[in-house]
């Protein structure tokens, strides 16, 4: 079947010509966002991985990501903005469940974990923060990274794509 896109209204109209003994799906189209911050990020991550492994760190790219995302990125709060806080028992081992976590305190047999937001989910103000750490955490190290000038113009790109992509 051919993808349908529009407003309810417009798919209302779409819609009563389909197979009626199908079964659709229906989701809310989201369009992708800019890739070059992206792309820049994880370029960013996998090199200082790479430095890391080539220094006696073993430590793989998915591990740098969430370790930078842990560091630079920003915490999840609920719709009433209170931070998003789990407890487990002290020992257990939270990152199978979900890996963008950090301990934030520990009570008698319990460990107080505090969730970070996926970088997918990270507005342009949240990505900027993250990418800055990243890039620090590079130049410590002698990564070459962007220029002030280009790295202003590409997240001026990705802030207008995020914007556009936020509107659907």
């Amino acid at each position: 079947m051919e993808s349908i896109t529009g407003t309810p209204k417009e798919l209302s109209f779409q819609l009563i010509n389909l197979k009626q003994d199908k079964i659709y799906e229906l989701r809310e189209y989201k369009a992708l966002r800019g890739t070059q911050a992206n792309r820049y990020f994880h370029k960013l991550v996998n090199e200082l991985a790479r430095y890391n492994r080539n220094n006696g760190y073993a430590i793989s790219d998915d591990d740098m990501k969430i370790m930078m995302n842990v560091s630079y990125g920003t915490l999840a709060t609920k719709d009433n903005g209170e931070l998003f806080e789990v407890v487990i028992p002290r020992g257990e081992d939270i990152s199978y469940i979900y890996p963008y976590t950090r301990l934030s305190r520990i009570v008698g047999n319990n460990e107080y974990y505090l969730f970070y937001k996926r970088t997918h989910e990270l507005n342009s103000k949240e990505f900027y923060q993250l990418i800055k750490g990243v890039e620090q955490e590079c130049r410590d190290v002698g990564i070459k990274t962007l220029s002030d000038i280009e790295f202003e113009q590409m997240m001026k790109e990705y802030d207008k794509e995020f914007r556009k992509w936020k509107n659907y």
